[in-house]
């Protein structure tokens, strides 16, 4: 991160009522604002300080640094000029609508998704896997329909020990299955055959699916849902 850019974010930051201005979203992991001067918009993320768990959320942040060190060549994800006096980490904005919100509007879903699978793929190449695709909300569709990966909080890199490359090759295999389901919405049957070569479910997946469908039973979730529909 150059000079100017440092001493033009430590002013803002300092300025708490500005910083809480531009407040994005808040959680128990810590706090993102938006920094927008001079033509140039940032997201700039800070951990939370509780007493007990303030440490391990800069730990996982500084780690999340680490992971966009790593995507600084791949497009469709946010780049990171780098962390701002080891507090603060600082993102490229992506100027976007989610997947969640955007997807009914899609133009051209077979593109889409396409370019998302690209994009999947280009940071698994360079050693990252995301480990949260299923949630829409991490999937921004940008001018052009073009897919963004956002949020890697929760990221698994190849470098390090053995833990790591087997949780590597475990996360980016559920990357794959998270990109089937979005693409087709949990509608498995209708996966085409070109597609089934990235879709399979790990023993965790298929358990989890396995409860969620009896507790959907048990709280005759879909009757609700399809009396809200009608």
């Amino acid at each position: 991160m150059d000079t100017q850019l440092q001493q033009e974010l430590r002013a803002w930051l300092s300025n708490e009522k500005s910083r809480e201005a531009a407040l994005l979203s808040t959680g128990y992991q810590g706090s993102a604002y938006l920094y927008d001067h001079g033509g140039r918009r940032l997201v700039i993320k800070k951990a939370s300080s509780g007493f007990f768990t303030g440490w391990i959320h800069r730990r996982m942040l500084q780690r999340e640094a680490r992971v966009y060190e790593l995507l600084a060549e791949v497009e469709g994800v946010p780049h990171s000029p780098g962390m701002l006096d080891d507090t603060w980490l600082v993102l490229e904005y992506i100027e976007g609508r989610t997947l969640k919100v955007q997807r009914s509007f899609i133009r051209e879903p077979e593109v889409f998704y396409n370019r998302l699978h690209k994009v999947i793929k280009d940071f698994h190449t360079a050693g990252v896997a995301h480990g949260d695709l299923k949630r829409k909300e991490n999937v921004l569709v940008a001018e052009g329909e073009q897919p963004f990966v956002i949020d890697f909080g929760m990221a698994a890199m190849r470098d390090g020990g053995l833990i790591d490359r087997l949780l590597f090759r475990f996360v980016r295999r559920v990357d794959y299955n998270a990109w089937v389901k979005l693409k087709y919405h949990r509608n498995y049957s209708a996966v085409s055959d070109e597609d089934q070569q990235w879709y399979r479910p790990t023993i965790i997946e298929r358990t989890l699916r396995v409860i969620r469908r009896a507790w959907r039973k048990v709280t005759f979730r879909q009757a609700r849902k399809r009396r809200r529909q009608s």
